[in-house]
């Protein structure tokens, strides 16, 4: 469950840094600023909700 906490943690900031990236250019890398935001935003969401399971599972 750790590996996977980190991968969503990974890519969650990889999603942040294109986002920023996105931003500062003005263009778009694929998809706009803000959905590289919003994605980065649910998958660390999807990283601390899987850590407290994986802390609760532990106990």
């Amino acid at each position: 469950m750790k590996t996977w906490v980190l991968v969503a943690l990974l890519a969650g900031a990889v999603a942040l840094l294109l986002g920023v990236i996105t931003q500062l250019t003005g263009g778009a890398i694929i998809i706009s600023a803000a959905a590289w935001n919003g994605f980065a935003q649910t998958l660390i969401l999807l990283a601390i909700g899987l850590g407290v399971l994986d802390y609760f599972n532990k106990k």
